[in-house]
């Protein structure tokens, strides 16, 4: 299997996004999340550079969900966890032989196929030299891990949670997988808070990335 993989990690729709159930109910913040990753996979369709997705959950509407636009599911009997999910996610595509994987949350509204393809280009553009790289996109805030994008796909030991952005670089330096920061609004932008959620319902997607910087 070639290509670079996307594996998405979902948890179960009904229990998303608790930080904003004072201001949306469960089944709203599930349509929300359910809503997401159907942008999410769209934009990924849309990218010859992307040979498929893998959506990660326990929940069976998002199993259907993510079938229904082509996408495979690894199918968990239970939540394990973001970084359990992850790993699983790696080692399916170790075993899969994948080039690449594209590691994305389900909740980038404001994704767009620019912004998957910066990632891609900013590791791609070193194939050939022997080297391993990591491109990886924080949060607005600089602190947690958006994107993350393994090239070539090689064993890694993830960190999500508080702090990941600088784990990781921490962990691709120790791996000796040469990080590429790359930051761009449709992938920096995620849902998580009330001031989130008002963005939300203004924002329009701004089409000005920045250049990748190796760190």
């Amino acid at each position: 299997m070639s290509g670079i993989w996307a594996i998405i990690p979902v948890k179960p729709l009904r229990t998303s996004k608790t930080r904003l159930a004072h201001v949306l109910s469960a089944e709203q913040r599930a349509d929300l999340i359910r809503n997401c990753l159907l942008h999410t996979l769209a934009v990924l369709q849309q990218l010859p550079a992307i040979a498929g997705s893998w959506v990660i959950s326990s929940d069976a509407v998002v199993h259907a969900t993510a079938m229904a636009q082509g996408a495979q599911v690894l199918a968990e009997e239970k939540p394990r966890g973001l970084n359990a999910a992850v790993q699983w996610g790696l080692q399916t595509a170790v075993h899969a032989h994948a080039d690449g994987i594209l590691i994305l949350p389900a909740d980038l509204p404001f994704m767009t196929p620019g912004d998957v393809t910066m990632m891609i280009d900013a590791v791609r553009v070193h194939e050939g030299n022997g080297r391993a790289y990591m491109a990886i996109c924080p949060d607005e805030q600089r602190t947690g891990t958006n994107a993350l994008l393994l090239y070539p796909t090689t064993p890694f030991t993830f960190h999500y949670g508080p702090g990941s952005f600088q784990q990781h670089l921490a962990e691709a330096r120790r791996r000796q997988r040469i990080p590429v920061v790359t930051t761009t609004p449709g992938l920096q932008f995620d849902l998580d808070t009330e001031t989130d959620w008002q963005k939300y319902q203004q924002r329009t997607p701004s089409p000005n990335p920045k250049i990748p910087v190796i760190y």
